[in-house]
């Protein structure tokens, strides 16, 4: 006689979080400026410009290598490159 054992995987499901309603249900690329147009039920345009700014990315170089000492030159050094969110 077997035993049923329930699934592993059934123990690490979880209900979906509540989802959100967004004001849109259709959108468009805008041919001249490649942005996203956002459209209601309606066909009416709706403005979702705000509360967001653009990533900028800055560079802010750190290394690390060998230190030069020596008769042979240094080893090429690694750089880290950090990304940086600026509103507009």
């Amino acid at each position: 006689m077997s035993v049923a054992v329930k699934p592993w995987g059934l123990q690490r499901l979880a209900p979906y979080p509540n989802t959100v309603h967004y004001p849109f249900t259709r959108t468009e690329i805008e041919p001249e400026t490649q942005t996203t147009l956002y459209f209601d039920t309606v066909g009416q345009r709706v403005d979702m410009s705000g509360g967001h700014g653009t990533n900028q990315s800055t560079s802010s170089p750190t290394s690390t290598g060998a230190d030069g000492g020596g008769s042979q030159p240094p080893a090429p050094a690694d750089s880290d490159a950090l990304e940086d969110h600026v509103p507009d």
